[in-house]
């Protein structure tokens, strides 16, 4: 029925253009032309172009422009076929104007007919469910949208397809040529500064976040915001989240704390990480801990010949290990309960397994309990990591990943400084014994165990009040999988003697975190629950850096992940002897000496006594 249509109109469109230029004087040549062998061959393709493109198969009350530019290309192509036999055909009869007319007029008829359809289907449905949305309360659920791009589009649409779900009373956007001007008759309020204003002036109960490109900044400063509000805030999916590029009310969900990110989570190249990991024996260290249980998950799936799970909590790595053999993998994974500081123990480990690659993430990382305890930072992040290289180049290993932090650079506590030895260890050990090392520093790992969201967690469970160090502090975040996904890469893009930081983009401000928490939660800031600042637990950062003013960045391959080329270094016998004395202070419990020894090792290492002013930017 609709393919007789589309006939009836096409030629009704060449009758029309003929007798038009033919100044309507009635001639019978416009009915004529549709049945020699130029017209009928026009009609013949419409009805094979039309059946190839499955026009007549669109339901008109969902027409689209894609729609649209089929019926065009139906109709260009009929009338291209009439075009050339008409220029071939001897003695034809037409004219120039009349054909580019009936092209015209086919187009706009067929594209006319369904954009009348719809239009009337939309008018009938929209109608039905204003009256059925006249019993309810708008007020309850009243919409800001942020965001005026094409995502706010798409959810105004589906608003207007919903009203049941509530009723958009208003855009918030940046662009300040946006200002005062309307989208689908929904008028754009002001900027995300002034949301909170906005949502007095409106009486809004929901915020819709519709800037998948850039919604992290936007989501933080919403939430912080809005935390003294019951206002609920609801995200559309990040581009990388939707499949077909359409945007729905069902796809809207709760702010999530990734969301809080300063950027896009990063996917790394896991072809180039397959090819130097598939069928190789590999050794990760703190296997059950946040970020080398997760290794553990990935590596596995990259197809090692066998994988060995190395850590002392028995619980640990129990868990990751009853995990792995649930997957029914078919890669062989060893679990291997011992302290990387047991040099019999790593003797015995790297005998028996020969890890050809090692993935080093057993460290000691709460500041303020290192503060407490620093012999234990020194001799189990830099003892027992010297231990592991020495095995690892002894015993043919091809490469050694270590899991470095912020922390290191310029660092002002015992932790920060252990790490900071550990990676000058690595790198004097690259080369040595064909041993390819290197380095990855991370900011903080959100939901890692022990992180600031696994705390705010527990207080707000405790006691409902959250505890800021300072009020100007800020980190930079990352999450477990990306993080892991640097440690992997970082692997494959090993140069020698360097380090590898991912662009984490702006640091974020933990008590705008913390605000955002709580919104998170369900909460009201202030109301369910509050925020306290605690004070400096001891030699804490106030800002994090991640290189230092006497490194160089340089880009790699990756676009996401930056190499750090590091000056001059210490030979190995020079650090080696440094180490010696610092271990052998460490002994002594003489805390003094720990400092000098190093700030010996390091002069970027500078950790104040007891009592000074720790709260170093």
């Amino acid at each position: 029925m609709k393919l007789v249509l589309d006939l009836v109109l096409f030629n009704l469109a060449t009758v029309l253009s003929v007798e038009a230029r033919l100044d309507f004087r009635g001639s019978p040549w416009s009915l004529i032309y549709t049945t020699t062998l130029p017209g009928i061959m026009e009609n013949v393709v419409l009805v094979i172009a039309s059946l190839l493109l499955r026009t007549p198969s669109v339901l008109w009350f969902y027409t689209s422009l894609q729609d649209a530019g089929r019926v065009a290309l139906v109709v260009t192509s009929a009338k291209m076929v009439a075009l050339i036999l008409l220029a071939l055909l001897p003695g034809a009869r037409w004219s120039r104007g009349a054909f580019a007319g009936s092209l015209v007029l086919s187009f706009l008829f067929l594209s006319g007919v369904r954009a009348g359809v719809r239009w009337w289907y939309e008018h009938r449905t929209a109608k039905g469910r204003r009256e059925a949305f006249a019993s309810l309360d708008p007020s309850e659920s009243r919409v800001l949208v942020v965001g005026a791009g094409d995502a706010g589009e798409e959810i105004l649409r589906e608003f207007e397809a919903h009203p049941e779900l509530g009723t958009v009373v208003g855009l918030v956007d940046d662009d300040p040529s946006k200002r005062g001007c309307t989208l689908r008759g929904i008028r754009v309020l002001g900027p995300v500064a002034g949301i909170a204003d906005m949502i007095t002036q409106t009486h809004a109960t929901q915020a819709v976040i519709a800037i998948p490109s850039r919604a992290a900044a936007v989501t933080r400063t919403v939430t912080s915001r809005l935390a003294d509000t019951d206002v609920q805030v609801r995200t559309v999916p990040g581009i990388w989240e939707l499949v077909d590029g359409s945007i729905r009310v069902d796809d809207l969900r709760s702010v999530q704390l990734e969301d809080l990110l300063a950027r896009a989570p990063i996917a790394t190249d896991l072809e180039s990480v397959r090819a130097y990991i598939g069928g190789k024996r590999i050794l990760v260290t703190g296997a059950g801990g946040s970020i080398g249980s997760e290794i553990v998950r990935q590596v596995v799936r990259l197809n090692p010949s066998e994988v060995v799970m190395l850590g002392r909590g028995e619980n640990r790595i129990f868990h990751i290990d009853r995990e792995v053999h649930e997957r029914r993998s078919s890669v062989h994974a060893v679990p291997v309960i011992g302290d990387m500081r047991d040099e019999q123990r790593m003797q015995w480990l790297f005998d028996t397994y020969r890890p050809e690659i090692v993935f080093h993430a057993a460290a000691h990382k709460h500041v303020p309990l290192m503060e407490r305890n620093p012999e234990e930072a020194i001799l189990n992040n830099v003892g027992g990591t010297r231990t592991l290289l020495r095995m690892a180049a002894s015993h043919g290993t091809e490469r050694f990943v270590n899991i470095s932090t912020d922390k290191a650079v310029n660092p002002i506590n015992f932790m920060g400084a252990s790490k900071r030895v550990v990676e000058l260890l690595v790198q004097v050990n690259d080369g040595r014994e064909r041993l390819r090392a290197t380095s990855v520093r991370f900011g903080n790992v959100l939901g890692s165990e022990g992180s600031v969201t696994e705390a705010f967690r527990e207080q707000l469970q405790e006691s409902r009040t959250l505890y800021v160090t300072d009020a100007n502090m800020e980190r930079f975040f990352m999450l477990i999988p990306e993080a892991v996904q640097l440690v992997l890469q970082a692997g494959a893009l090993a140069q020698g003697r360097d380090i590898y930081v991912l662009r984490m983009g702006e640091p974020i401000r933990i008590l705008d975190l913390a605000r955002s928490y709580i919104k998170l939660s369900g909460l009201e800031v202030g109301v369910d629950a509050k925020i306290a600042i605690s004070g400096n637990r001891g030699h804490e950062k106030i800002t994090e850096e991640l290189w230092s003013s006497v490194e160089r960045v340089a880009s790699t391959t990756h676009e996401s992940i930056l190499r750090v080329e590091c000056p001059a270094i210490p030979e190995l016998a020079v650090l080696r002897q440094a180490i010696d004395g610092l271990l052998n202070a460490t002994r002594s419990h003489d805390t003094g000496a720990m400092r000098e020894a190093l700030h010996i090792i390091d002069p970027s290492i500078n950790i104040p006594e007891v009592g000074e002013d720790s709260a170093a930017v």
